[in-house]
């Protein structure tokens, strides 16, 4: 804390209550300047549940419930993928930040239309894209940077788990 300014405290909504939403609740849990406010969940009793387990003052019975909570600036998005854009969409839309996880849409064309929005609302959007920071990752940038494995002419990697049939998240974040 500078001077006489009090800290400010980023208030988030997490929207979702799988894995990734509980492992993202207890990193939020561990900084001073965020407090988890809210959730939002498609089920009343999922909402209860992680509501409960995670000590958070408020749930809803839908995602949109929780992102319209007055006291929330961030909205983090764990819904399930092919829900990404309505929800990044909806969030935007009232005006508020958003950090969605991974794969924020099915294709490039999406991504921009939620990038452009979020920039004519003048909000913060970011794309929850970390696997960039794995030591596997790493890894590989050292030895193409060192030329250990030679030249590159030409590479295809997916580094990526299979969402049914569909396209494969990490093919549109290269």
């Amino acid at each position: 804390m500078r001077g006489n300014t009090p800290k400010r405290i980023v208030k988030w909504a997490i929207l979702g209550t799988g894995s990734i939403a509980n492992d993202m609740v207890q990193c939020l849990k561990q900084l001073d300047s965020c407090e988890v406010v809210t959730v939002g969940s498609r089920s009343y009793d999922n909402a209860k549940w992680f509501q409960t387990k995670w000590n958070i003052p408020r749930s809803y019975d839908s995602y949109n419930g929780a992102a319209a909570d007055e006291e929330v600036d961030v909205c983090y998005i764990a819904t399930p993928m092919e829900r990404h854009f309505q929800d990044c969409m909806a969030v935007i839309q009232l005006g508020k930040a958003v950090l969605c996880e991974k794969s924020m849409a099915p294709n490039h064309i999406i991504a921009n239309e939620i990038i452009q929005s979020a920039k004519d609302a003048n909000v913060l959007f970011v794309h929850g894209v970390w696997s960039r920071f794995f030591p596997a990752m790493q890894k590989v940038k050292n030895l193409v940077d060192s030329s250990a494995i030679g030249e590159i002419k030409s590479a295809r990697a997916s580094f990526c788990q299979s969402f049914r049939a569909g396209e494969c998240s990490a093919l549109l974040e290269v």
